[in-house]
């Protein structure tokens, strides 16, 4: 989060401010993303990233689908639904066998769920606000500077000291990961302009697919056939997104 803002606050110099329509929007996405943060912290606690994390991201498209088209009058074609319930389950399942092999508590997975809500939340708000302001870099550039503010006065009261000794203990977290993570978001936003919120962050969670190659690959970690049925599953999701 704090890695975001050397090139969040490049981009606002470029892109400037968003307009004041987009306030609410900014108001409710930094609060939206805090919480995601610090519900997605507290279910670490119960359960490791293989099962809380593809529980959390696999349920958030299929929240943002009924979002989309019940409120945000979304049109969707029938195949591109099919697609996105195809890769949000693959995933999902993914999660509840890690879950159920690890024995984890189901505190750990009440936790995920709640995050899962929050990232549909954030996600349907900051694609709204980006779409008010014309400009991902101007939305999220603000938004993620108010969700670092935000950030900081949790960590302060939860955890006092982290503020002042992260960026020499994770010091390579901090620049990489943060520049990753916020070109990352920053796309998915942009993307958001040109094609519903809903098949873009159905499309953004099929990162697990590159992350069971690139384990496969580079730490030789074995492709089960449970792993090459959820791989064949995620990219027929994504053949049915591209038929629509």
């Amino acid at each position: 989060m704090f890695g975001h803002l050397p090139l969040a606050g490049i981009g606002i110099l470029f892109s400037g401010l968003p307009s004041l329509e987009a306030a609410p929007y900014l108001f409710a996405s930094a609060f939206l993303h805090l919480g995601y943060q610090v519900f997605l912290l507290n279910a670490y606690k119960f359960g490791s990233f293989t099962n809380i994390y593809p529980i959390a991201r696999g349920m958030a498209p299929l929240l943002i689908t009924l979002v989309s088209i019940l409120i945000l009058n979304e049109m969707l074609e029938l195949s591109q639904i099919l697609g996105i319930v195809l890769i949000s389950t693959a995933i999902i399942g993914f999660g509840i066998t890690q879950y159920r092999l690890s024995n984890a508590e189901l505190t750990g997975l009440m936790l995920a769920c709640a995050t899962g809500c929050f990232i549909a939340g954030y996600s349907v708000i900051d694609a709204i606000g980006t779409r008010i302001a014309g400009s991902a870099i101007a939305f999220y550039g603000v938004s993620t500077f108010s969700s670092a503010i935000l950030f900081a006065i949790y960590l302060q009261i939860t955890n006092p000291g982290v503020l002042f000794s992260f960026h020499k203990e994770a010091r390579r977290t901090l620049i990489f990961g943060g520049t990753a993570s916020y070109l990352a978001y920053v796309i998915v936003l942009w993307a958001c302009l040109h094609a519903p919120v809903a098949i873009v962050s159905s499309l953004r969670e099929t990162s697990l697919l590159f992350a069971i190659i690139l384990g496969a690959v580079l730490l030789k970690e074995k492709i089960t056939v449970f792993k090459m049925i959820m791989i064949a599953s995620i990219l027929c999701g994504i053949f049915l997104l591209r038929l629509g």
